[in-house]
């Protein structure tokens, strides 16, 4: 006997609505339709208000780097400071010194020293200590979406984050022939890392969403043919931009000659670069005014901040805040030596950031916003 009903929760990471609109991505599976609006920031930012349904200044994420000296874990770093950027940042460099760190420090979220300079990392402390998707991993002290399902007492599963889209679809491939399941969360990546390394079309990135087109179908098949109702939510965190230009800000701001950590210090993300001011009002005063200068982008209000959901009252991720024009990217930046054919985390409200909602199921009310979508996998575990 079929189990009456499935809901299939399934985050496709850059999802863009921009994406499902022009290639009519999925129409005749997934027929109701929206844009859901994303967050300012990344997908550090935007998956802890979908897991917990809250804004970011108070679930507590924004980015992976804070100016921090006094918590720092990367005392040792220092050593390491001599290296060249071009050397020290190199992806395997990085990628094992990462692996090594993380191991060294207990962490189990999401790890990565990406290309920050080593001789800043003793200043700098790092955000995602604990796995968003487990008891204790939210900074606020939410509960992620898993802790209604698990007290709803239906059986629910959920897919590892560190594992590739192919062996995460498998599994919910088995748990549904199994028939067992009445909610599911599958985390897929693929579609953000091809966007990244080839811009938002080609023919790699028609592969990969016709591959995610081909499991999302297969998915379908398998599940109603143990369901007597299957519900199938596609959704994002946000969309993704193809690069236009590179800055150089960071290297023109260096050669203003402030000393970091004493004058200042930034963490210079892809698109977007927050400033501490440990030297007083006059440096913040030098440095806001050579921002102003800049044609690249803006320094964000207080107010946007706050419209945004991240003016954090301790400033913690930062005293002032600059942005980039959608489409340029800082290069280098921390996160990058080179330059990314495709990127995100600009502001919320161009055509290219904006996530997606798509479903085959209409009864639910459509997340606006993507904090929403916590709502929606709430209701699913009380009807």
């Amino acid at each position: 006997m079929n189990k009456p009903r499935v809901d299939l929760f399934v985050f496709a990471d850059a999802l863009g609505w921009a994406q499902a609109v022009q290639r009519d991505f999925l129409r005749d599976l997934l027929p109701h339709r929206s844009k859901c609006d994303t967050l300012l920031g990344y997908s550090c930012t935007c998956d802890p208000s979908i897991l917990t349904g809250t804004l970011p200044e108070a679930h507590g994420h924004f980015s992976f780097f804070v100016f921090d000296p006094a918590q720092s874990p990367f005392g040792a770093a220092k050593r390491l400071g001599w290296l060249p950027d071009l050397i020290a940042a190199h992806h395997r460099v990085r990628n094992q010194v990462s692996k090594w760190w993380q191991k060294k420090l207990g962490y189990t979220g999401y790890f990565q020293l990406y290309s920050v300079p080593f001789r800043h990392l003793p200043w700098l402390d790092y955000t995602e200590k604990h796995d968003l998707y487990e008891p204790g991993g939210i900074i606020g002290g939410q509960e992620a979406i898993f802790a209604a399902w698990e007290r709803s007492g239906k059986p629910w599963s959920r897919s590892d984050w560190r594992q590739d889209d192919q062996t995460n679809v498998a599994r919910l491939l088995a748990e549904l022939e199994e028939g067992e399941i009445e909610l599911s969360y599958l985390f897929t990546s693929k579609l953000d890392a091809t966007m990244h390394a080839h811009g938002t079309t080609g023919p790699a990135v028609d592969a990969a969403f016709a591959r995610f087109g081909d499991w999302m179908r297969q998915i379908e098949a398998t599940a109603r043919a143990h369901y007597q109702e299957v519900r199938i939510h596609l959704f994002s965190d946000h969309g993704m931009a193809d690069t236009q230009e590179n800055s150089r800000m960071l290297r023109d701001f260096e050669s203003l000659g402030l000393r970091y950590g004493h004058d200042y210090a930034a963490v210079w993300d892809s698109t977007m670069v927050r400033f501490w001011f440990p030297g007083g009002d006059a440096i913040r005063s030098k440095i806001e005014a050579w921002l102003r200068d800049r044609p690249e982008g803006r320094i964000l209000t207080d107010e946007e901040l706050q419209a945004h959901g991240c003016l954090f009252s301790n400033r913690r991720y930062g005293e002032m805040w600059y942005l980039l024009k959608p489409g340029t990217i800082f290069v280098p930046s921390f996160m990058n030596q080179r330059h990314v054919p495709g990127m995100h985390g600009f502001d919320p409200q161009d055509p290219d950031s904006a996530a997606c909602w798509l479903t085959n199921h209409d009864h639910y009310p459509a997340p606006a916003r993507i904090e929403q979508i916590h709502h929606v996998m709430r209701e699913a575990a009380q009807t």
